[in-house]
């Protein structure tokens, strides 16, 4: 009995591992080698590109061809040419810089719209010199289509002794037919190196012209010329009635020195003297230049209520 229990004894000893039992380090497993097969890949470009690219490509290739030689996408005569916006500028002057072959009934006129270059198109509409922009369009299947934006003329401008329109940017505009305009004449942008500097004398007198636009006429005066040959003075010819004054504005606070002007006047008109200009360009006082042949003027202190004479 005590043999056969120490026969199970010895075969139940924790020293010898059970074969049956799975070992919990696993074996890495030796990878399988994929080989890629690069000649099907190849072949798959080749049938990606005939079957799809190439096809696309030709029918790209026939429309362009079709496009560009179809009579339908040919513009025949000045008809097929719309023109928007233009109020100054003739039509005529608008075909005219388009340069078009532009016939009706000749065999060979007619221009493709695919075929134009509207970036080249648009430079030539814009030399016009009324036209500040213009934006052409293709209007399938064969007309072209013009938008132009006109510009705005702000006063008349005397520049090497002609009077011509101008606008904000200082570009010289003839008068058109039939028009009529009632602006301040304005002198000195002769003067201008650069159309840069013309800009700024015109910003001078548009922001002149802002503030006191519509208070000068309230006050019974009117503007008739306005000298920008000095940029830190503007200088106004006002009128009212039969009496005319030359008023220097500086290039600032255009409202304010304006009610300094209108304060002054009764002093003027007590004084009986014949004045040549009104400066108020000077903080807290006002000089008055009286005519050569006339005594000494008055001028008024807007501040201080001050009598200076010249």
């Amino acid at each position: 009995m005590n043999k056969q229990m120490a026969e199970e004894e010895e075969t139940l000893s924790p020293g010898e591992p059970d074969k049956e039992e799975e070992s919990p380090y696993l074996r890495r497993q030796k990878s399988v080698a994929v080989r890629r097969n690069r000649v099907d890949r190849r072949w798959r470009w080749v049938i990606l590109w005939g079957g799809v690219a190439a096809p696309v490509a030709v029918a790209a290739c026939l429309l362009a061809n079709f496009a560009l030689s179809s009579p339908r996408f040919v513009l025949r005569s000045a008809d097929d040419v719309l023109v928007t916006g233009i109020h100054f500028v003739s039509r005529d002057e608008v075909l005219n810089a388009l340069g078009l072959p532009l016939h009706a009934g000749a065999a060979a006129s007619g221009a493709n719209v695919f075929r134009l270059s509207l970036e080249a198109k648009r430079e030539q509409v814009e030399s016009i010199a009324w036209v500040r922009s213009a934006t052409l369009m293709r209007v399938l299947p064969g007309r072209l289509l013009v938008q132009v934006v006109e510009r705005t003329p702000v006063a008349f401008a005397n520049v090497d002794g002609r009077v011509s329109l101008v606008d904000d940017e200082g570009t010289l505009l003839d008068k058109p037919e039939n028009s009529s305009f009632d602006f301040p004449v304005i002198s000195g942008l002769d003067a201008a190196k650069n159309p840069e500097e013309r800009r700024a004398r015109m910003a001078l007198y548009l922001e002149f012209a802002r503030q006191l636009g519509e208070e000068i006429p309230r006050s019974g005066w009117l503007v008739s010329e306005a000298d920008l040959t000095d940029p830190d003075d503007l200088t106004t010819l006002l009128v009212q009635g039969h009496d005319t004054l030359q008023v220097h504005f500086g290039h600032e606070n255009f409202t304010e020195r304006f009610h300094t002007f209108l304060s002054l006047l009764p002093e003027l008109h007590k004084s009986n003297a014949q004045i040549d200009s009104v400066d108020l360009r000077y903080r807290n006082q006002v000089v008055v230049n009286p005519h050569a042949a006339s005594a000494s003027a008055p001028a008024a202190d807007a501040g201080e209520s001050k009598t200076l004479k010249e």
